[in-house]
Protein backbone atom coordinates (compact mmCIF):
# COMPACT_ATOMS: atom_id res chain seq x y z
CA UNK A 1 0.00 0.00 0.00
CA UNK A 2 1.54 3.36 -1.26
CA UNK A 3 0.57 5.84 1.37
CA UNK A 4 1.21 9.37 -0.51
CA UNK A 5 3.82 11.88 1.01
CA UNK A 6 1.62 15.12 1.10
CA UNK A 7 1.42 18.30 3.26
CA UNK A 8 -1.84 16.25 4.56
CA UNK A 9 0.03 13.35 5.50
CA UNK A 10 1.39 15.70 8.61
CA UNK A 11 -0.64 13.99 11.44
CA UNK A 12 -2.92 10.83 11.73
CA UNK A 13 -3.53 7.41 10.67
CA UNK A 14 -1.27 7.96 7.37
CA UNK A 15 1.53 8.60 8.93
CA UNK A 16 0.93 6.08 11.52
CA UNK A 17 1.08 3.29 9.16
CA UNK A 18 3.80 4.94 6.87
CA UNK A 19 6.31 5.31 10.13
CA UNK A 20 5.14 1.16 10.74
CA UNK A 21 5.63 0.23 7.11
CA UNK A 22 9.47 2.32 7.38
CA UNK A 23 10.20 0.24 10.69
CA UNK A 24 9.45 -3.06 8.87
CA UNK A 25 11.51 -2.00 6.56
CA UNK A 26 14.44 -1.47 8.50
CA UNK A 27 14.06 -4.81 10.14
CA UNK A 28 14.36 -6.69 6.93
CA UNK A 29 17.12 -4.48 5.43
CA UNK A 30 19.01 -3.99 8.41
CA UNK A 31 21.22 -5.33 11.22
CA UNK A 32 19.71 -4.02 14.28
CA UNK A 33 21.51 -0.49 14.66
CA UNK A 34 22.93 -0.43 11.16
CA UNK A 35 21.12 2.88 10.41
CA UNK A 36 21.89 5.06 13.77
CA UNK A 37 26.07 4.03 13.03
CA UNK A 38 27.63 6.95 10.86
CA UNK A 39 29.81 6.57 8.34
CA UNK A 40 32.86 6.14 10.28
CA UNK A 41 31.33 3.56 12.56
CA UNK A 42 30.62 6.55 15.23
CA UNK A 43 27.11 5.51 16.83
CA UNK A 44 24.50 8.52 16.01
CA UNK A 45 21.02 8.85 18.52
CA UNK A 46 17.38 9.12 17.80
CA UNK A 47 17.60 12.55 19.22
CA UNK A 48 20.25 13.86 17.12
CA UNK A 49 18.92 12.21 13.88
CA UNK A 50 15.50 13.79 14.78
CA UNK A 51 16.96 17.57 15.67
CA UNK A 52 18.83 17.80 12.47
CA UNK A 53 15.22 16.76 10.46
CA UNK A 54 13.60 19.27 12.38
CA UNK A 55 16.68 22.02 11.53
CA UNK A 56 16.56 21.48 8.08
CA UNK A 57 12.56 21.81 8.31
CA UNK A 58 12.85 24.84 9.76
CA UNK A 59 15.44 26.24 7.37
CA UNK A 60 13.70 24.95 3.87
CA UNK A 61 11.93 27.94 2.35
CA UNK A 62 8.87 27.82 1.38
CA UNK A 63 8.88 31.10 -0.45
CA UNK A 64 10.98 30.84 -3.73
CA UNK A 65 12.18 27.45 -3.21
CA UNK A 66 14.60 26.37 -5.24
CA UNK A 67 15.36 23.04 -4.70
CA UNK A 68 18.74 23.13 -6.36
CA UNK A 69 19.80 25.93 -4.27
CA UNK A 70 18.19 25.02 -0.93
CA UNK A 71 17.45 21.88 -1.16
CA UNK A 72 17.77 18.18 0.74
CA UNK A 73 21.32 17.87 -0.83
CA UNK A 74 22.12 21.60 0.62
CA UNK A 75 20.14 20.82 3.74
CA UNK A 76 21.77 17.08 4.76
CA UNK A 77 24.18 16.47 2.19
CA UNK A 78 26.98 17.07 4.65
CA UNK A 79 29.72 13.97 5.23
CA UNK A 80 28.85 13.97 9.17
CA UNK A 81 27.43 11.00 10.30
CA UNK A 82 24.37 12.47 11.59
CA UNK A 83 23.69 13.44 8.25
CA UNK A 84 24.40 10.32 7.19
CA UNK A 85 22.22 8.35 9.74
CA UNK A 86 19.09 10.83 8.66
CA UNK A 87 19.47 10.33 4.74
CA UNK A 88 19.04 6.68 5.57
CA UNK A 89 16.11 7.07 8.25
CA UNK A 90 14.31 9.54 4.75
CA UNK A 91 15.33 6.74 2.14
CA UNK A 92 13.28 4.18 4.72
CA UNK A 93 10.56 7.01 4.82
CA UNK A 94 10.29 7.47 0.99
CA UNK A 95 10.42 3.40 -0.16
CA UNK A 96 7.70 2.87 2.66
CA UNK A 97 5.88 5.19 0.78
CA UNK A 98 6.03 4.43 -2.61
CA UNK A 99 6.91 0.04 -2.37
CA UNK A 100 10.43 1.17 -3.91
CA UNK A 101 13.65 -1.33 -3.03
CA UNK A 102 15.83 1.87 -2.92
CA UNK A 103 15.43 5.47 -2.82
CA UNK A 104 18.28 8.56 -2.95
CA UNK A 105 16.98 11.45 -0.39
CA UNK A 106 19.23 13.88 -1.72
CA UNK A 107 17.74 13.72 -5.34
CA UNK A 108 14.46 13.05 -4.07
CA UNK A 109 13.21 16.63 -4.28
CA UNK A 110 14.11 17.33 -7.48
CA UNK A 111 11.33 15.75 -9.27
CA UNK A 112 9.34 17.86 -11.46
CA UNK A 113 6.39 19.49 -9.86
CA UNK A 114 7.71 18.27 -6.33
CA UNK A 115 6.57 20.74 -3.51
CA UNK A 116 8.31 22.56 -0.48
CA UNK A 117 5.38 21.43 1.36
CA UNK A 118 6.05 17.72 0.11
CA UNK A 119 9.87 17.91 1.49
CA UNK A 120 8.43 19.54 4.62
CA UNK A 121 6.21 16.57 5.25
CA UNK A 122 9.19 14.06 4.49
CA UNK A 123 11.51 15.75 6.66
CA UNK A 124 8.81 15.73 9.83
CA UNK A 125 7.91 12.29 8.94
CA UNK A 126 11.52 11.43 9.47
CA UNK A 127 12.27 13.17 12.59
CA UNK A 128 9.23 11.40 13.87
CA UNK A 129 10.59 7.97 12.86
CA UNK A 130 13.83 8.85 14.45
CA UNK A 131 11.93 9.84 17.90
CA UNK A 132 9.92 6.87 17.52
CA UNK A 133 11.93 4.14 16.17
CA UNK A 134 15.35 5.15 16.83
CA UNK A 135 17.80 3.93 19.41
CA UNK A 136 17.20 6.24 23.22
CA UNK A 137 14.03 7.36 21.63
CA UNK A 138 11.98 9.12 24.16
CA UNK A 139 9.00 7.49 22.01
CA UNK A 140 6.72 10.69 21.87
CA UNK A 141 3.37 10.70 20.30
CA UNK A 142 3.65 11.33 16.68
Amino acid sequence: MTLPITASTALGAHRERLLARAAELETRWYDPGRIWTGANGTPVSADEVAALLEEADKALDPDGWDPRASGLQQLLGGAGDVAYAAVTVLELIICADTDASAAQPLAWDLVPGRTAGEVRTLLRTGAAYAQHYGPGARRRAA
